[in-house]
Parts: structure tokens; sequence; C-alpha cells
């Protein structure tokens, strides 16, 4: 199925159209995971579902809140193991859920339903999930509920939610029932890989709860976590007026529950604030019952007004640095503000967290660490947020360790290999052929490197992590390759590469040519370190036993790297088997046999020339300067027909591909998928998750493709063309150390460097030279005056 194809499918937006906000007016319960989805909130630890805090009177919901680099583990059952497969299994933590709030009048609790008016509106800009809620009881009472939530970016263990209920036509008592609820279960699709299976009963151990004696008391369930060195503590507390009592409260090991009474006037409102705090600790450590404590106790004593213009202030700064201003094109400018703001929402901010491939809103896959992060996630918030991509690398750092071990289990005696899916740093796939076959998953992250350093010129990260993790990767490739008598070529066999609907084949080009790249950069590393800081590099090479003739290695199997060519077809050949396979044959497969993992089996699958995602085409982009542009565009002609597009990861690549030769209208059709993939569910499994490197790629789709920006060691260069829905284009870059803002019409391009010390770019052809607010225009053919 095409991308046009799968992009006219869209009959009518979940939302409505904002640049800013997504705003949801009508209760829908066939929507309702979706929206649960899009609504989340998170701040790089925690993540929340955007559920209602009350609950709903009909559709299947899908409750979750995350906790980001805390998880449970569990044995892989194999109905037939084998040497070196992976053991366990990953879990991000799926924690008790402190926004449950309900309300009673007459003895009837209330819940939203499409008959009961309300709207609810999530603000990019402020980072608060706000909701007006108008709720009719059976004896006719109306009650209008107006709540704000929030999960703190500048209180990384605090969510809070701020209820002001109004009485409109009565005077009389209303019950509020606040729960923190250890008992709610999750949903799970056997039939489908992508869906996580997540249940707190599986994972949380009870150790001790506490109710509370006064109603601004801290009440709270303390959890050890299965299969992992962790204890959890969940805390709640309220800020109420003074005449609201408490009537009762129920103490569970799963579950707290307190009942509150409210007295109302006619056309009374009245405000009050909960605020719940999670804290991990290990086993071993004293309870973090104090930590929560003083969170909450502060959070009380500055007030939900307070930490909502924190949360302003700090997304604030974040759009200064981030937005990328797109000029009439509201649908597609809302999914990509969208898509960066749930970026800066997922991602791990401490070094020892990453980003899962779902970010901290639904259960799918388990909330795994992917090479999403290295290859999608890194290169986009190298560019705007590179102190968060910098804690990302180092959270690669901090498992290398175990990375060496599983080379050792994988019979490779020098070296490391970082796993496919994780999150403990162990390897988490119990699928080899589409897991640890994937062995590119060391070059993305030597990638990753590369883009980070490129982008800031972090040479203290280099040698405090970027090094290390180059050399011990690196030294895999000449562990897993061999050079061939017959080719007389270094050659990599049996592997997977990006693209899952083909596996198991020797010399996969994208493989083989990043781990080229991994290699030769590694060796310029270490040479520019011996020149520039040659006390450490003898150090280092002390320490990790590097000797000149093993970085000789590495050059001569970069030098010697085989990448397959078709001559008859003139075109890169994806592996050696598979242009000799029979091509798929899409004009016989229906549109509901799409995804094609779902519906054949694998062998079916790997018998065809059929792509789930780019492989050879990401080659081509991220490699940028090593293959001519005709080759480029030649490969993509004969690929990207052969490509489902059942991967979020493919659209965004295409999109820049076919910005890169000249097919700009056929990249904005990708581009608008990339952009809205999530808003309008194009995958149809938005309800366990959003697309993550999707999100990061509709940046890299739009700095890397229609603005042309690649980032090389020369400097950064730019070939812009925009689409012609797009009368102008504007982003700024961090680009190390300055702040350049780039802009782009359909007649003319402008650079001007708002900060930092001078620069020289090249546009197109032609390199220039700013000072610090100087900028320059171009036209597409040549310099303005």
């Amino acid at each position: 199925m095409t991308i046009s194809a799968v992009t006219s499918q869209r009959l009518k937006h979940a939302l409505e159209i904002d640049e800013w906000q997504l705003l949801d007016q009508q209760f829908d319960p066939q929507e309702l995971m979706l929206k649960e989805t899009l609504f989340s909130l998170a701040n790089g630890f925690i993540g929340s579902r955007g559920t209602y805090e009350e609950g709903c009177s009909a559709g299947a919901s899908c409750e979750g809140s995350y906790l980001n680099g805390v998880y449970s583990s569990e044995p892989i059952v194999y109905g037939e193991s084998a040497y070196g497969f992976a053991k366990n299994n990953d879990k991000m933590l799926q924690v008790p859920d402190g926004k449950s709030l309900q309300l009673s009048l007459d003895g009837e609790w209330l819940a939203v339903s499409a008959e009961q008016p309300g709207m609810r509106c999530l603000d990019l800009r402020t980072g608060i999930l706000s909701r007006e809620q108008l709720f009719i009881s059976a004896s006719g009472k109306q009650l209008k509920l107006q709540s704000r939530r929030l999960v703190s970016f500048q209180r990384p263990e605090l969510m809070a939610i701020e209820w002001t209920i109004t009485a409109l036509n009565f005077s009389g008592a209303v019950l509020l029932k606040s729960c923190l609820n250890g008992q709610y279960k999750s949903v799970f699709k056997p039939d489908d890989p992508r869906v996580g299976d997540m249940a707190l009963e599986t994972s949380l151990k009870p150790v001790a709860q506490q109710g509370i004696k006064d109603k601004a008391d801290c009440s709270y369930l303390q959890h050890q976590v299965h299969g992992a060195d962790f204890q959890l503590l969940s805390a709640i507390q309220h800020q109420f007026a003074d005449d609201v009592l408490l009537i009762e409260q129920q103490v569970e090991a799963n579950l707290l529950a307190q009942l509150f009474e409210l007295t109302l006037q006619q056309g009374q409102a009245v405000t009050f604030c909960k605020y719940i705090s999670y804290q991990v600790a290990s086993k071993q450590a004293e309870t973090p019952l104090p930590a929560a404590q003083r969170v909450l106790q502060q959070a009380a004593t500055d007030g939900f007004a307070v930490l909502a213009t924190e949360q302003q202030q700090y997304l604030a700064d974040f759009w200064l640095q981030s937005d990328i201003q797109i000029s009439g094109d509201p649908a597609l400018q809302q999914g990509l503000r969208f898509n960066l703001f749930s970026l800066v929402q997922s991602a791990g901010r401490n070094g020892v967290s990453n980003i899962g491939a779902k970010g901290l809103t639904g259960p799918g896959y388990d909330g795994h660490y992917f090479w999403d992060t290295e290859i999608y996630v890194i290169p986009t918030l190298s560019f705007c947020q590179p102190d968060t991509a910098r804690q990302l690398l180092l959270q690669r750092f901090s498992q290398l360790d175990q990375a060496k071990h599983r080379a050792r289990q994988m019979s490779h005696d020098k070296g490391a290999l970082y796993p496919w899916r994780t999150i403990s740093g162990d390897e988490c796939s119990a699928y080899f052929p589409a897991g640890t076959a994937q062995y590119h998953i060391n070059a993305a992250i030597a990638y990753a490197i590369r883009s980070y350093v490129l982008a800031t010129d972090d040479w203290a990260f280099m040698q405090q992590a970027g090094a290390e993790m180059l050399v011990e990767t690196v030294r895999l490739w000449l562990q897993l390759g061999f050079f061939s008598k017959q080719s007389g070529r270094f050659e990599i066999h049996l592997v997977t590469g990006p693209d899952e609907y083909t596996a198991l084949v020797n010399n996969n080009f994208y493989t083989n040519a990043m781990a080229q790249l991994h290699l030769s950069f590694t060796a310029e590393v270490l040479a520019t370190l011996a020149i520039q800081h040659p006390e450490f590099y003898q150090s280092f090479c002390q320490k990790l036993a590097v000797t000149a003739e093993e970085i000789q290695s590495w050059q001569q199997a970069a030098e010697l790297m085989y990448l397959p060519y078709d001559d008859k077809l003139q075109i890169s050949a994806q592996d050696d088997s598979f242009l000799h396979k029979k091509p798929w044959d899409f004009a016989a497969t229906p549109a509901d046999k799409y995804p094609l993992l779902l519906h054949f089996h694998p062998l079916v699958i790997y018998r065809h020339q059929v792509l789930k995602q780019a492989d050879l085409v990401l080659a081509m982009y991220l490699l940028d300067q090593q293959f001519p542009r005709d080759l480029k565009a030649r490969n993509l002609a004969y690929y990207e027909p052969l490509t489902t597009h059942d991967s979020s990861l493919s659209s965004c690549i295409h999109s820049v591909a076919f910005a890169e030769t000249g097919q700009t209208e056929r990249a904005y059709q990708f581009f608008a998928n990339t952009a809205r993939m999530d808003l309008d569910n194009y995958h149809h499994n938005t309800e366990y998750g959003v697309h993550i490197a999707c999100m990061a790629g509709s940046w890299l789709s739009v700095v890397c493709g229609f603005a042309g920006m690649r980032s090389r060691p020369e400097g950064l260069y730019f070939e812009p063309k925009l689409p012609a829905a797009w009368p102008e284009l504007k982003f700024k870059l961090n680009y190390r150390g300055r702040v350049l803002q780039v802009q782009v019409s359909q007649t003319q391009a402008s650079y001007q460097l708002l900060s930092g010390v001078d620069l020289t770019l090249q546009h197109q052809a032609e390199c220039f030279h700013l000072t610090a607010g100087q900028s320059q225009q171009f036209v597409l053919s040549g310099v303005l005056s």
C-alpha cells in the first residue's frame, strides 16, 4: 500500500486543527484509547496516559502511568530454547494510578459520556491538559468541572491536578473519592507483537501502605519490583479548603481510597489540588518516603499556579530553541509541534534512562529502547536539545559492560554488542532473526556519537564516554566479518538489516556500509585524540589495550568493505540474495492484509522482494557524501515501490530521500504521513503509544529534507527547496555553541547567526561567513545583494 493511498484514507481528523493545541470537544467511545495516547503527559521520568480522572461510561480504556528507566523483569518462556537466546524480558514499570478522582451526587457516581457536554485541551506551550465538563445527574442537578493537569518538567517526581467544581443549579453535598489505584488492568493483544503486556499484579509486590489521619496528610503505597533491584513508593497528598471533611478511607495492599465531603452553595466554585509523587530506590536502600514527602509538601506549599508557571517557562525555553514554523499548512504545523512536544516529554534526561519506542505514552513494545534513539532521536536533539542528546548517549555508556558481556555470550572474544531491545541493558528480543541478528545497532550508536559531536564539538564527551563506546563496539566487526578469499573484500554474513521483512542474509548493504563508517570514524577519532589530547590518548590506549596494529585492521576492513552492486540494474543490492527473489505481488494483496507481519508467516515474507521500511535507502541518506545523487535516485526508484512502509520509521526517511533527489512533492506526501502519523492514527495502533522515531523523523524530514541540511566534518551544508504548499519555513539550530536561524521561502533562503562566534556555512556550492547578528540571503541559483 502506498503512502499516498494511506494518507487519502483519512476521512476526518480525530482532533480539531490548531497549530498550538490538541482540542477535543466530542466524546467518542471508539476513539477513547487513541485520545488517551494523544493527551498523555510526561516529563522524561513519569508518563501518564490522557485518561479521564473520573472514568468513562462507555468505551475501552487503556489506563497507564509509567516510569522511565525503571523496569520489572521476567523469564522469557521458549517452546524450544538454545544457547545465547535472551533470558529475560524487561517491562517498563507500570505504577499505581494517582489521577483517580470521582464525584458523586445523590449516590450517583458521575462519569464522562457522549450525552454530557465537555471539552479538553492540551496546550503545547504550557504543557497543561485542561478540561471543562458538565455533569447532569439523574435527578437533574448540574455540576461543572474545570480541571488542569501537569507532569512537572522542573520537578521530575511530581504530577499535579487542580479541580474546580461549581454547583450550577443546586446547593448541597458532593462526595469526592480520591484513589491511588494499583489494581487497574492494562490492555493486551496476544496476536500483535507490537503491543506490550503489562500487569501491576505480576510486576509489583506490596510492602507497605499508609492512609491519612488528616485530609492534608501524605498517604502512600510501597512495592518491591519483581525481578529487578527497585523499590517503588507512590504517594499522594491533597490540598482542600477548611470545610472539606474526610468521612471514610480504604487502605489495602494495592489501593488507597479516600472519601471526602464538600458542601456547595449554588453558583459556588470550590478548588482543590491533588499532588502525586513517584520515588524509586534500590531494595537495599532506606525507604524513599521522606523524599516523596518533601516533594509533595513543597508542591502544596507552592501551589498549582507556581507549578503551572514553571511548566510554561520550561516550554517557552524549549520552543525558543526548537520550534519549526511552517506557513500555510496548519494541519502539518500542528503535527510537527505535537511530535516535538512528545519528544521533550519522553526523553530521559538523567543519564540512566533513555527513550522508548512509544515514549511514556502506552504499553507498546513493553517500553523498550531500540536503535530509534540513535538513528532518529539523537540526531534531532543534537541540534535542538543537545544536553538531552548527551544524556541519552551517557545512558548507553552506562550499559557498556553489559554489552561486552553480551558479545561474549555471542562467542565474540573482544568488543561489545548492544542489545536490539532493552531497558536494563540485557537483550530482551526473543526472536533473534529480527533481534540479535540486527548487529547494525552497534553502528547506530557510533553514528549517534558522530552526529552529536559534529553538532556540538563536545570532545569532553568523547573523552568521558564516546571513544570507549566506539572502540568496544567497533571491535565486534572484526569478530563478525572476515576477509573473503574469493572476493578479496571484507564481508559480513548472516545478519539482518533495518528491513525486518528480510532476515539472516549475507552482506546486507546497510549493515556493511554503516560498519564501514564505524570502522573509519573510530580510527579518525583516535587519530584526533592522539594529536589534540596526547596524554589522554596514551592512557586510553593502555586501558583498552588498543594497538596501532588493531587500528590498522579497522582501516583495512573499512577500505575493503564489500558493498553489493548490480551492474545490470545499475543499483546497489540490498544484500547478496535480495535481487534474486520473487517480487511481492502487491496487486493481489488487499488493504486489510497490512501490515504483512500480522497476516503472513515470516518465511513467506522472507522469500520475496518486499520491504517493511527504508533499508538501503536509509544508508544512502545517513552516509551523505559517500554516494552520488544519481545512484541514490536509482536506488530510490527501485526499492520504494517494493516497500510497504509497515514500519513507522519508513516515511520520514523516504521524505528526505525524495527531497534530496529533487522530487519535492513526493517528499511532501511522505512528510504529511510522518507529521500526522499519530494524530491521524495512520498505522492503527497509536492506541498503545505514539511512534517516537517517526516523531523525531518529522524534524529530519523538514530540516534535512526540505531545508537540505547536512552536518559534515567541514560544517553545515544547505540545499533548500520547499513544497508548493508552503510559502515559508523557519527554524533554529544549536550548532557548536551558536544559534543559527534559517528562513526559506519559495524564492530565497536566509541564514542569520543569532549568537556565538563566527561561522562558515555552505549553501549549495557557495561557502559564506557569518558573524554574530549578520545574515546572508540567497536565491536558489545565487547570492542576493
